[in-house]
């Protein structure tokens, strides 16, 4: 089973209504098993508190200025990613990490 890195940037179907959209993802979790935590990747500029415009995004193997949506994260299967783009500069991983904990404080 392949395993995933927190940072890789992947491309998988995302499940809504009906359908399944190809979308890019940041993952966020990978324990070894068949699931793995995933956070939306979108060429939509967005502005919410958990939303964070990507520096380095043409070194992550994306095509165009993307925004990671770190609050909306998702539990899909591996067998829906179909390839790897890349990975996120260590500057939009660190920064990735501070907007997670900012969100996700637990106690």
């Amino acid at each position: 089973m392949i395993t995933y890195n927190f940072g890789d940037v992947v491309v998988v179907d995302f499940p809504q209504i009906g359908i399944r959209k190809r979308r890019p993802a940041l993952v966020i979790l990978d324990i070894g098993d068949a699931d793995i935590l995933l956070a939306p990747i979108t060429t939509k500029e967005r502005k919410g508190k958990g939303d964070y415009k990507l520096r380095d995004w043409s070194e992550s193997g994306l095509l165009r200025e993307s925004w990671v949506r770190i609050a909306k994260i998702s539990c899909l299967e591996k067998s829906d990613i179909s390839m790897r783009l890349g990975q996120l500069s260590d500057d939009d991983k660190n920064t990735v990490i501070k907007i997670w904990k900012t969100l996700y404080k637990f106690s």
